[in-house]
């Protein structure tokens, strides 16, 4: 519970922090971001690649994403399909309709036959809170890309996840929990952090 009550601690404080980022960084640092990832041979290698919509002041992966579209990749957001479910997959494109999930995300209007499983992806770009030099990480609380790639915890191979964060989300030191899913890397404006 103490570690529970830090990380709500920890969460709190680098959302306030990354609210605080001008627009006009916010786009600049997240362009580097993308410019970092899209250099690495697991980006250039990847066919399927999901990604995700900013919100609350997260770095926004939108750049690379499109990067991602115009070389003929199939490029994916997540869709919260139950509190307690995995996340499912919905195609993303610079010009597909949109509408907001009951948190205020906003989700491509698609088809539910259109959702694909997290197994069939081999790129997430994936979002967090926090983070620290291990790439371990905080998401929101919600427990979803945990639930959704517990597999890669069990030594299954499939999708490489990513980190996509802003330097100041970094902390000292996250403890880990069983439950966790690894990051293979967390990009920032500033450097790519490995495990």
């Amino acid at each position: 519970m103490r570690n529970a009550r830090n990380q709500g601690e920890i969460r709190n404080r680098v959302r306030a922090a990354r609210r605080e980022v001008s627009e006009h960084l916010r786009r600049r640092w997240s362009n580097e971001i993308s410019r970092r990832i899209a250099t690495t041979d697991w980006f250039l290698a990847s066919k399927k690649v999901a990604g995700f919509l900013a919100f609350d002041g997260e770095a926004d992966p939108v750049d690379l994403m499109t990067e991602a579209f115009d070389a003929g990749k199939h490029v994916y957001v997540p869709m919260i399909v139950g509190k307690t479910l995995p996340l499912r997959f919905a195609p993303w494109s610079p010009t597909v309709g949109m509408k907001p999930n009951r948190f205020g995300i906003l989700e491509p209007e698609v088809a539910d036959s259109q959702l694909i499983e997290a197994r069939e992806l081999d790129f997430v770009i994936t979002p967090l809170v926090a983070f620290d030099k291990s790439c371990h990480r905080i998401g929101v609380g919600g427990g979803f890309y945990d639930r959704s790639f517990a597999f890669l915890r069990e030594g299954i191979s499939g999708a490489r996840l990513v980190g996509f964060a802003f330097e100041l989300q970094q902390v000292d030191e996250i403890k880990r929990n069983h439950w966790d899913v690894p990051l293979a890397a967390v990009a920032t404006e500033v450097c790519l952090y490995q495990p």
